[in-house]
């Protein structure tokens, strides 16, 4: 509805920070939960904040890459997959060092927010400047 009314910047903007910042209550509130359910639905609701930021994510990268859209969601793709690899391996030496589990909760809920912030500054309206170069 926003895109169609002509708002391209809060149409990406507003599912993006508002899925991130719901990923990051639900990890921390899932750290403050004492019973099994409410840990269980402060999870879900990270796990459907952070599946709100997928969207605009990929729209995203049309709006900026224009005819180079594939090469710009590839990218991100690549982006997130080296994400997943390092996360694999975070948890466990964060639990080793720390003796909690809690760790990974906050630096997730951290780095959600500071996502959220990004997308505040994202511009989907800059279209990316590809050089040519002779070859």
């Amino acid at each position: 509805m926003l895109y169609r009314r002509g708002h391209l910047r809060i149409s990406r903007q507003l599912p993006a920070v508002t899925g991130f910042l719901l990923a990051a209550a639900g990890l921390l509130g899932s750290l403050a939960a004492d019973d099994m359910y409410a840990k269980v639905s402060c999870l879900t609701l990270a796990v459907f904040g952070a599946d709100m930021t997928l969207p605009p994510s990929w729209a995203f990268c049309i709006d900026i890459g224009r005819s180079h859209a594939g090469t710009v969601s590839g990218t991100m793709n690549m982006a997130g997959n080296i994400g997943s690899f390092v996360t694999s391996l975070a948890f466990p030496y964060l639990l080793i060092w720390t003796g909690s589990p809690s760790p990974f909760f906050v630096v997730g809920a951290t780095l959600n927010g500071g996502a959220a912030l990004l997308w505040i500054a994202a511009r989907p309206d800059r279209p990316i400047a590809v050089s040519r170069t002779a070859g």
